[in-house]
């Protein structure tokens, strides 16, 4: 006879999930940083990224298996849950970076980039009524604190998307399987 098992509260399982999940967004967000001297961190922050998902699918599918009595939109909340603090742990990663590695770094790439004649032409195009010189001036004078709460806002937003991702494939166990896996 089957015994159902406990389920444990989603925040504990949900934080030892979003650990791996967090480091591979937190090691994205840096190749991401040094991509722009370095291509092929630049191409290692995208496989990163595309490999989180993958992992975090793998542990609801997982998941599912030791608790087949789960619902999906359970699974769905475990999901969100976990890209949530996964993106927590990557804003501590990003505060850290901003406040001691970059050095103002972003804020120099960013100055020469607008600088550029075809960043000029393209912003012109695509927002014609506003002044490249005050956007400008706007990025220069943005501090950590600001730099970071966009960021945060941004893995906030990303966390709904990455989550249903994640959890859209993850279906309940075959009976079949998981009796030819006890016996």
């Amino acid at each position: 006879m089957l015994e159902t098992k406990e389920i444990p509260p989603t925040i504990e399982v949900a934080g030892w999930m979003a650990l791996p999940i967090g480091l591979m967004w937190s090691a994205s967000f840096l190749c991401t940083m040094y991509g722009t001297s370095y291509p092929m961190l630049s191409m290692l922050s995208t496989a990163l990224g595309i490999v989180s998902i993958y992992t975090l699918y793998k542990q609801l599918t997982n998941y599912r298996r030791l608790y087949p009595s789960v619902s999906w939109l359970h699974i769905l909340r475990l999901s969100f849950v976990t890209c949530l603090l996964a993106g927590l742990l990557t804003d501590a990663v990003q505060y850290a970076y901003f406040l001691w590695l970059d050095g103002g770094r972003l804020h120099s790439l960013l100055g020469t980039a607008m600088q550029s004649e075809g960043y000029r032409e393209l912003w012109q195009k695509m927002m014609p009524e506003a002044n490249l010189d005050d956007v400008q001036k706007i990025v220069q004078s943005m501090t950590v604190k600001d730099i970071v709460l966009q960021l945060t806002f941004y893995n906030i937003l990303l966390a709904l998307p990455v989550s249903l991702i994640a959890a859209l494939p993850v279906r309940s166990p075959q009976k079949g399987k998981d009796l030819n896996n006890k016996s």
